[in-house]
């Protein structure tokens, strides 16, 4: 029941629509003029606005432009009574509402909540509004389930949920749409990753160094993080994986990683893809493989430094490996090209004998002046700087987390303070400008430093891996011949060997002289060709 002196009242309104489709926009104009109309027809009311939030959130105050500027306008003096449809309306969240309803009412404002006719500034007023509220909030937590339930039978039915950010696609309507630009960027990363055999940092260089904008637009250069993701997307093979991530409370909306809790959706073959199955599931083994030797685990003891790298120079395809035991129990290793073991005499190439192949792929290398002991005491200078760094950013980053929470506090007892009066609005406004401009510099600060850590992280992993290939090399292993030797064509006079990481090839010429204990490879010719005269 509305109560009040002779004086006129200051009288404001709020309403608010949760999204912002046509018929909610037509909802929302309706219920404004409602309120003007409402209000200019009490003759000892005057109208000093209604204030409207559209597409918003009720469980949520901060998340409301228009209800903080009218409820600092309460705070203020300038607004007696506050009009709203219902409770749901004011807010969905029982402490919020009832924290804000006893500070307006300690500053001689009330809320009037026409629909449940209940008037904070009647003596009942309070008890009425808190079972109103539990119950406003308790419906927003059986809508929260009940979009939630929606949202998971679109994602069976494969409506895409989300913003318009995923790289190589356009998101338009729940579908995904290639966008070719950035789906050739894609393609580019699969085949520097997966064919040219490069890792994620040397390809995010190139891509920055080329000029080609990374998904942030805003960060300028492409990352090793960035390079994975793409590689681990399972969008870019024509699949889509639905809850990835799981809302943890529906007041505060907060999303976490989805770790199992909730059920996900897997859709195969939902969109056009970007790149073909098989090259996403060989990537996913690579990325496995070089995980695997990052850790310095055992790798799959099937593969052969050599596996898919020795390829034909006459008909183009790879060598296969040819194993005869000897009579005296020693093994004779022959490389035998497919295409003419395949019966189809398209191809008459010659087979080579296996440790020629070895001491052409050796011989290159040593070329390259691989000092392996100096690499690794480089190696581990380096690694030492980069921890220097990586401690130097964490306690910085400790120090700045300090600061943060800080400001936070002083931004809080400014507004404090306001509310309780003891400070002005212009004292307020001015000492919570000059704590977010503090905020907003140290969260650029800490992004910066969280930046470099990563990279670092990644740099010492790399150098990590490195380091462990260059022992094993010097312990006599395939590790380097692995990572270095990209490919080894055989023609019938000579060998070309690539090298990854170079831009030269080398022509290389070798025979096996001798039998028995006298055999030996003699390296007749090695000539280093760069890739421009290739072409």
């Amino acid at each position: 029941m509305l109560s009040g002196d002779d004086r006129v009242l200051r009288v404001a309104a709020y309403c608010r629509v949760s999204t912002d489709k046509e018929d909610q926009r037509n909802s929302l104009a309706a219920q404004q003029a409602f309120f003007q109309t409402y209000i200019q027809s009490h003759a000892d009311w005057e109208l000093v606005g209604v204030f409207a939030d559209e597409g918003m959130s009720g469980t949520s105050v901060r998340q409301r432009p228009q209800f903080v500027e009218m409820i600092h306008k309460a705070m203020n003096g300038e607004i007696d009574l506050i009009l709203t449809k219902e409770v749901s309306r004011f807010a969905r969240n029982t402490v919020d509402t009832l924290q804000i309803t006893r500070q307006l009412k300690a500053c001689g404002v009330g809320v009037f909540f026409l629909n449940d006719n209940i008037d904070t500034r009647d003596n009942d007023g309070e008890f009425r509004l808190t079972i109103m509220a539990s119950v406003a909030q308790e419906e927003s937590r059986k809508i929260s389930e009940r979009t939630r339930w929606g949202q998971l039978q679109a994602m069976r039915r494969g409506v895409v949920f989300g913003n318009n950010s995923i790289y190589g696609y356009t998101l338009c309507g729940g579908k995904l749409i290639k966008e070719p630009e950035e789906a050739a960027v894609i393609k580019l990363i699969y085949h520097k990753f997966l064919i040219e055999r490069k890792g994620t940092h040397t390809i995010a260089r190139e891509l920055t160094a080329d000029g080609i904008l990374p998904p942030s637009r805003s960060q300028g250069a492409w990352s090793s993080t960035m390079i994975l993701r793409v590689l681990r997307n399972e969008k870019y093979c024509g699949d889509l994986l639905q809850k990835k991530y799981r809302t943890t409370d529906h007041l505060t909306h907060r999303k976490v990683l989805n770790d199992g809790k909730e059920e996900q959706f897997l859709l195969k073959d939902h969109h056009e893809s970007i790149v073909s199955r098989q090259e996403f599931e060989a990537v996913q083994d690579e990325l496995t493989r070089r995980a695997k030797m990052q850790s310095q685990k055992t790798r799959h003891s099937s593969r052969y430094w050599y596996s898919g790298k020795v390829r034909c120079g006459c008909c183009g395809k790879s060598f296969a490996v040819k194993r005869t035991r000897r009579a005296n129990g020693s093994e004779y290793v022959r490389f035998v090209c497919r295409g003419y073991l395949d019966g189809t005499d398209t191809c008459n190439m010659r087979a080579v004998h296996g440790p020629v192949i070895v001491a052409v792929a050796r011989h290159v290398l040593s070329q390259l002046s691989l000092n392996g002991q100096g690499m690794i005491d480089c190696l581990m200078e380096e690694l030492k700087a980069l921890r220097k760094t990586e401690d130097n950013g964490l306690r910085e980053l400790t120090r700045i987390k300090r600061e943060l929470e800080q400001q936070i506090n002083r931004k809080d007892r400014a507004l404090e303070a306001w509310m309780d009066g003891v400070i002005n609005r212009e004292d307020m406004t001015r000492l919570v400008s000059r704590c977010e401009k503090e905020m907003a510099r140290l969260h650029d600060r800490a992004e910066k430093l969280e930046r470099d850590r990563a990279s670092a992280q990644q740099d010492e992993q790399r150098f990590q891996e490195i380091r462990a290939l260059l022992e094993q090399e010097l312990e006599g292993g395939d590790a380097v011949l692995d990572e270095l030797i990209r490919r080894i064509t055989v023609n019938q006079d000579d060998f070309l060997v690539e090298v990854a990481e170079f831009p030269v090839r080398f022509r290389v010429k070798a025979v096996g002289e001798g039998t028995g204990k006298n055999y030996h490879i003699k390296i007749q010719e090695c000539t280093p060709i760069l890739e421009r005269e290739m072409t």
